[in-house]
């Protein structure tokens, strides 16, 4: 840099090197200064003595470089230079300090799956070489087990470690127990949308945390036994569905069928349990096709027909006198179903354990005019002989057949199955019966002698005899009889009763005992009013005119 001096006395510049200096001298009024000009690096300049006033002399030789003088101020940056090439890289620095975490890229693809490693040690556990009985009695009501298996139940251990027999010993996988039921087809034939509703659809797992598969199928078949025929898949059901206390479903299905009296819906639930040791199982169910609404048979009434001979007392509709088996039969038929039309009526008699059809007198009323909700009224048949003939059996005499009567009406249809209704059944009972007459029968008087009195029915013309049904036995079901009055002729009193025991007791007006006033003629083989022949004992005043405004008790 440059080097301002104050005027000495005297000026020496030297170099120690001998460097030329090159410097100037520089006057400013009445001081001179001595500038360097030139230095050369790290030489030592000394500046010596005043300079005189005066002229300036002539220029001198060049002195010996003096000193370097101080390092002048540097001088503004030129401007770079063209890039030199590329020098030898130098030797790598030393590491910096880490940076800070980046943030985690996208998980990348997964690998392939490397091969399986080898099996390891087993550890040391060793293997059972036989199975065991288990011995577990039951000690005060206590019932012990080892896990599923019972005292006395053999338990599989040969060839298993412990820890295989104890997973075999609490594991007991249950097979599922499915179920279902159905209801349908709601018909309209002849319409082919048949709808089957299938409910309470249940898959039955019983391995707690089990899940599994099930499907729901059907097949139309003509019989009820399973078919062997090509399945349809109703409904498939996944895992999520098929699970241990599952709640139970249902299902409507149109099996597309038309009404065919043969058909048979069949439908199967197969469920898969997912627990090791388990097998499908199969639930299956099914539903026929009949289901017409039936005709409506009403006001049935059955009444005695038989005009030729009286009634005993206490005779009914339905119960009779034994032989009284003459009847008529009255019904009315309403058809209820528009797709189903009706064909005809007919009535039916019970012989022994079957119905027979009366085919004498013709029982066959023709139905096929009759509109649905119309009704056939007053529909009726006359018996009116003591023999008829029915299908199958023949001709059949009704007075030989066991009590009670039984009698049926059924009325065919056109698809739907027959429909039947029953009169009220006709019970028969014997009579007892109390008359007078003159003759006078002894122990020893014959079966026809007897029969005349009891058919004559005493040739009684004062209107005391009686004949009367009882329905308990005889002859305490008697009771009182009738009061009765002085006879205008000399008779003497008849009691005729079915069976063969005796009166134990017979009072007068009910007080005074009078079965000495009777003798006791025995039992005797009669002939009733309707010809039916049955055992009687029979009893007969010891006098006539036995009785005056007098009633009887027989017990």
């Amino acid at each position: 840099m440059p080097i301002s001096v104050e005027q000495p006395k005297s000026i020496k510049i030297s170099s120690e090197n001998g460097d030329i200096i090159k410097v100037s001298v520089v006057k400013g009024g009445t001081d001179t200064k001595v500038v360097v000009l030139n230095q050369a690096a790290n030489n030592n300049v000394s500046v010596a003595g005043a300079i005189g006033a005066g002229p300036a002399g002539a220029t001198g030789p060049q002195g010996p470089a003096g000193n370097d003088g101080a390092d002048g101020a540097p001088g503004a940056d030129g401007a770079d230079g063209a890039a030199g090439p590329a020098g030898a890289d130098g030797a790598p620095g030393a590491d910096g300090a880490p940076g800070a975490d980046g943030a985690d890229g996208a998980d990348g693809a997964d690998g392939a799956d490397g091969a399986d490693g080898a099996d390891g040690a087993d550890g040391g556990q060793v293997t059972f070489t036989q199975n065991y009985v288990a011995n577990m009695p039951t000690v005060s009501g206590v019932v012990k087990t080892f896990g599923k298996y019972k005292n006395g139940d053999t338990i599989p251990a040969n060839g298993k470690t412990a820890s295989e027999l104890l997973v075999d010993a609490f594991t007991d996988a249950i097979n599922p127990s499915p179920s279902f039921s159905l209801s349908g087809p709601d018909w309209q034939h002849p319409s082919s949308a048949s709808s089957v509703t299938i409910s309470s659809i249940n898959f039955g797992i019983a391995n707690q945390g089990a899940t599994g598969t099930a499907v729901l199928e059907y097949q139309l078949a003509n019989t009820q036994s399973t078919p062997t025929g090509s399945w349809t898949t109703v409904q498939s059901y996944t895992s999520s569905e098929v699970t241990f206390g599952a709640s139970n479903l249902s299902k409507v299905y149109s099996t597309g069928e038309a009404w065919a009296s043969n058909n048979v819906f069949h439908f199967r639930l197969r469920v898969t349990d997912s627990t090791s040791g388990t097998t499908e199982q199969t639930a299956n169910e099914f539903t026929t096709a009949n289901s017409f609404n039936s005709p409506l048979i009403s006001d049935k009434q059955i009444t005695r027909s038989n005009s030729s001979i009286s009634a005993a007392t206490g005779t009914t509709s339905t119960t009779r006198e034994y032989g009284d088996v003459q009847s008529t039969l009255r019904y009315d038929v309403r058809r209820d179903e528009l797709y189903d039309p009706l064909i005809d009526s007919v009535v039916q008699v019970k012989i022994g354990s079957n119905y027979r059809e009366i085919t004498t007198p013709d029982s066959t009323t023709d139905l096929t005019s009759l509109g649905n909700g119309s009704t056939e009224n007053n529909i009726s048949l006359a018996i009116n002989t003591n023999s008829i003939t029915v299908a199958t059996d023949g001709s059949t005499d009704l007075t030989a057949e066991a009590t009670p009567h039984e009698y049926r009406i059924v009325v065919d249809s056109t698809h739907g199955t027959d429909t039947s209704s029953d009169f009220s059944d006709i019970n028969y009972y014997y009579s007892y019966q109390v008359c007078f007459d003159t003759t006078a029968l002894t122990t020893g008087s014959s079966q026809n002698a007897v029969q005349t009195v009891y058919a004559a029915f005493g040739g009684d013309d004062s209107g005391n005899n009686e004949r009367e049904i009882k329905t308990g036995s005889y002859p305490s079901s008697i009771g009182n009889i009738n009061t009765y009055t002085v006879q205008t002729s000399n008779k003497f009193m008849y009691i005729f009763y079915p069976g063969t025991d005796t009166i134990d007791t017979m009072t007068l007006d009910g007080v005074s005992p009078t079965i000495g006033a009777f003798t006791d003629l025995g039992t005797f083989t009669l002939n009733n009013r309707y010809g039916v022949s049955a055992t009687y004992r029979v009893y007969k005043s010891n006098s006539t005119n036995a009785f005056n405004n007098n009633f009887l008790n027989i017990s």
